[in-house]
């Protein structure tokens, strides 16, 4: 069993194999597009040995000089891209350093919040068995107890006349002559009719039994009222018991000294909610620079692309291509093994374009699963799993689970089906109502499997 801080920590490790192997996948790419552009360059130097065999002079320099010309163009876009991915890899992973930091700040305050109330726990703890055997309160709580058993039994009583009210007023109400005299308020005081209509209604009031319907239908009526009234007037006096009891410990409370405890904790927890702040600053400067990275490098714009597509089209000029395949006819040694060399030049441009389209399909699939645990992270931590007093039972399944989704085995969905099935909330300093709980707002992480004290105190029925 690991509390739900340390699991949520055991998934930002993951998390951090993920970037890891991100990072593999980037170099792989970075190798591979960089021997596809220095194989470039080797196969337009061995067009350039046939041109020097095979030309005139004047043919020769022409053929040379484009060539010269595309490799001096290539070469200046393989630097300049080559440095602007350098820069961008390095902005993010400063930006990776930061997180770090960020999350390491973030934990030295948690912490710190930590210690803080964990001495407002122990002056309330010890307070709580002090005055445990004060007669005062022993009467006020046995008062609170009193009345919270009657208001649960009124409440419940109240419910149960609304329903039964509901039910059997039903045949009165489709009954249209009886209603028709109830809605006109026949037989009160606040009846008011001409003679004729008088001498009438009191027609259909004997024709429906209008006198005794009318007793038993606002009899029907009445009782729930009394009963909800009776319900309220106890919820009352068992806020009011609430309150002074509250009042007791509230005052043994600051005898003891706990305010000052109390203070140390709002800063610890405002120290908190500043690390959470410069944390979230960080993680989405890391999420843009990912999205940076995705976007102009690993969709397309490699940094090497454009070098190599100098070199192709210097390549695939007709003069060229004229050359390669008259080295093929001729018997000149020379020429046939510079054109063998030429071919085995393309087999090796071919592989690493393999081992760079594969590096690239593997980093996007990474940084796909990578984003999905990160979102699972974050959604849980916002719902209060970040926390140290909650824990998680099935650790070896979180273990195997955020194992297969790195592999791609198992789905994102997994995931947090399993984080969320083996979470159990337990108790923190918010889940005491004692002195009326502790008057400082929770941070995110720090939710609780209770309600936070100081509200209004509930008996547990609908009130």
């Amino acid at each position: 069993m690991v509390s739900g801080r340390q699991a949520l920590a055991q998934i930002e490790q993951f998390v951090e194999k993920a970037r890891q192997q991100e990072a593999q996948c980037e170099r792989a790419y970075a190798i591979a597009t960089e021997e596809i552009g220095r194989l470039r360059i080797e196969r337009t130097e061995r067009f350039r040995e046939l041109a020097r065999l095979r030309l005139n002079a004047i043919t020769q320099e022409k053929v040379v000089g484009n060539l010269d010309a595309a490799e001096r163009q290539a070469l200046g876009v393989l630097n300049s891209r080559q440095e602007a991915l350098r820069q961008l890899t390095e902005r993010r992973r400063q930006a990776e350093e930061r997180v770090r930091q960020a999350e390491a700040g973030r934990q030295t305050a948690v912490d710190a919040l930590e210690r803080a109330l964990a001495d407002v726990e122990t002056i309330r703890k010890n307070v709580e068995a002090q005055v445990s055997t004060n007669a005062d309160w022993v009467t006020a709580r046995a008062r609170v107890g009193e009345l919270t058993g009657q208001a649960q039994q009124a409440e419940k009583k109240a419910v149960q006349a609304e329903a039964d009210r509901d039910e059997k007023r039903r045949p009165y109400e489709e009954d249209p002559l009886f209603m028709y005299l109830w809605k006109r308020k026949f037989g009160s005081a606040a009846y008011r009719a001409n003679p004729f209509t008088r001498t009438m209604d009191r027609l259909v009031a004997r024709v429906v039994g209008y006198d005794k319907a009318r007793a038993n239908y606002a009899l029907l009526n009445e009782i729930p009222e009394r009963l909800r009234e009776h319900a309220r007037r106890l919820i009352g006096e068992l806020r009011e018991a609430r309150d002074r009891l509250t009042a007791l410990e509230r005052k043994a409370l600051v005898d003891a000294a706990i305010e000052a405890a109390e203070a140390k904790a709002a800063k610890a927890r405002d120290g908190v909610a500043d690390a959470d702040g410069r944390l979230a600053a960080a993680r989405e400067a890391l999420a843009t620079l990912d999205r940076t990275y995705d976007a102009s490098v690993l969709e397309g714009d490699a940094p090497y692309r454009e070098a190599v597509e100098v070199l192709a089209a210097a390549d695939q000029r007709e003069n060229l291509d004229q050359l390669y395949q008259e080295a093929l006819r001729t018997p000149t040694p020379r020429d046939e093994e510079i054109v063998r060399r030429i071919q085995a030049t393309d087999d090796m441009i071919n592989q690493a374009l393999r081992k760079a389209v594969d590096a690239h399909q593997r980093r996007k699939e990474i940084a796909q699963r990578r984003a999905m645990i990160e979102h699972e992270w974050e959604e849980l931590r916002h719902q209060g799993y970040d926390t140290p007093y909650g824990t998680f039972g099935n650790e070896a399944a979180l273990g195997n689970v955020l194992g297969g989704v790195l592999t791609g085995a198992i789905g994102g969905a997994i995931l947090g089906q399993v984080l969320r099935g083996g979470f159990h909330h337990g108790p923190s300093p918010w889940d005491s109502g004692f002195g009326g709980g502790l008057p400082i707002p929770p941070p995110d992480g720090f939710g609780t499997g209770g309600s936070f004290g100081g509200g209004d105190f509930r008996t547990g029925g609908s009130f």
